[in-house]
């Protein structure tokens, strides 16, 4: 039998779903990063972020990281804000109790996305 996946130790996209709007909350809440989500429909990038944490947990779909770059280009993230961004995705991974070793996991596997990601 092959391992479990992230995505179902941790119930699948019933627990994927509030954690990233939770995520987002956070996000909107935050004087960095907040500017960066204002002219953005928070339901559609909720629903596509969820896509994007349960491919990355081990769970369905895929992501292409040449429409990763392009989403994120224009927004020309900087350090900080990545920086930002990744403090409070461990907050709320924290707040659902997701295992310290499994943060670690998550957060490696999005840290291989963030030249993709931040302005170069």
């Amino acid at each position: 039998m092959p391992p479990m996946s992230l995505f179902e130790k941790y119930g699948g996209f019933t627990t994927l779903y509030p954690l990233v709007g939770k995520f987002y909350d956070a996000v909107l809440d935050s004087e960095i990063v907040s500017y960066i989500f204002e002219p953005i429909s928070m339901n559609l990038l909720i629903e596509h972020q969820t896509k994007f944490l349960a491919a990355m947990m081990g769970g369905p779909g895929e992501y292409d990281d040449a429409q990763l770059k392009l989403a994120h280009k224009k927004f020309k993230i900087n350090e900080i804000e990545w920086n930002e961004v990744v403090r409070i995705f461990i907050d709320v991974l924290n707040d659902f109790e997701v295992l310290e070793d499994d943060i670690k996991v998550l957060t490696h596997l999005i840290s291989t996305k963030k030249s993709l990601i931040i302005a170069g």
